[in-house]
C-alpha cells in the first residue's frame, strides 16, 4: 500500500500557525489533504504533527475530516514517521509519501507521477527533489519502509532527524534512487509557504483558480502568472530551502 504522510505543526518560526490559516474558507491543510485525495496511487492519508499542545487545532480537523491524525516528537520528525509507521502497523511491502504543509499547491498528478516511477523502478527513494525541474512547493518524495527504518536507525544529526530524507541524500551511494524530472526548469518559482508573503501569493493564486468542483493544477497556474506577471513579484525577495539551510548551520553549531 501507499501512505501518504503530511507532517503539520503550528509552530513554525517565521509564520506561526500557517496551517491553519484560511484560504477560500479553508485551512491550507485542509486543501492539502484534498488536492492529494485526488492522487489515483495513493490508498491512505495520515497527517503526523507533534504532541505540543498547540497542535490541538490539527488534530481538531483531522477529526472533523475524518482522517488519520499522529503526535509524537516535535523536533524528531523522523521519529514521527517512524512512529506513525508503526502505529498504522504498515509492513515491508508498503511505502510512504512524504508531503510537508507548506506546500498547499501541491499537484496530484505529479505525486503520482513520483509513486508511479517508485514502483516501476523499485527504488529506494524517489523525489522529485534531487535535481530540481518544479517548482518549490511541489516537492514529494517516495521511501520505502525498510529504508524509513534503516534511517531511522542510523541517522545521527540534528538535521537528519529534522529533515526525514536527509540521511539519505548524504549517502546516496547506499541507496536505489529515482527522479522525477520534466523538460523544462521551473525550480526558480516558490510556491511554498514560510514568509508572510509566501501566504499572500497562494491567498491569491487559490482566490483566482479555486473550484468546488474541480481542482487547478500547476498549468493552470502557469497560465495565471503568466496573465498577471506582478504576482511573482510578491514573494520573490526569499531564497529557496530556507529551512534546511539553518538545520545545517545548526549541525555546524553543534560540532
Amino acid at each position: 500500500m501507499i501512505y501518504t504522510m503530511i507532517q503539520a505543526r503550528m509552530g513554525s518560526s517565521r509564520l506561526p500557525g500557517k496551517v491553519m490559516k484560511e484560504v477560500v474558507g479553508k485551512p491550507l491543510l485542509e486543501h492539502i489533504i484534498n488536492r492529494l485525495s485526488f492522487c489515483k496511487n495513493v490508498d491512505k492519508i495520515i497527517v503526523i504533527t507533534s504532541e505540543e499542545s498547540e497542535n490541538e487545532p490539527i488534530v481538531s480537523l483531522c477529526e472533523r475530516l475524518k482522517i488519520d491524525c499522529f503526535s509524537g516528537d516535535e523536533n524528531d520528525v523522523l521519529d514521527r514517521y517512524y512512529k506513525a509507521a508503526i502505529k498504522f502497523n504498515l509492513n515491508e511491502h508498503d511505502s510512504i509519501v512524504r508531503i510537508t504543509a507548506d506546500c498547499p499547491l501541491i499537484d496530484p498528478i505529479i505525486v503520482d507521477e513520483v509513486i508511479e516511477k517508485h514502483l516501476d523502478n523499485d527504488y529506494d527513494y524517489t523525489t522529485n527533489t534531487l535535481i530540481r525541474t518544479f517548482p518549490d512547493g511541489l516537492d514529494c518524495e517516495v521511501v520505502t519502509l525498510p529504508i524509513l527504518n534503516e534511517i531511522w536507525n542510523k541517522a545521527a544529526l540534528k538535521s537528519e532527524r529534522e529533515h526525514v530524507t536527509l540521511f539519505i541524500k548524504n549517502n546516496p551511494e547506499n541507496y536505489k534512487l529515482g527522479n522525477l524530472a520534466q523538460d523544462r526548469d521551473l525550480s526558480n518559482f516558490r510556491w511554498t509557504v514560510d514568509e508572510k508573503e509566501d501566504f499572500i501569493l497562494i491567498k491569491k493564486i487559490y482566490e483566482c483558480l479555486y473550484d468546488d468542483e474541480k481542482i487547478f493544477l500547476m498549468d493552470d497556474i502557469f497560465e495565471l502568472l503568466k496573465d498577471n506577471p506582478s504576482l511573482l513579484k510578491i514573494n520573490d525577495m526569499y531564497e529557496h530551502n530556507e529551512g534546511l539551510k539553518k538545520s545545517l548551520e545548526n549541525d555546524e553549531i553543534l560540532r
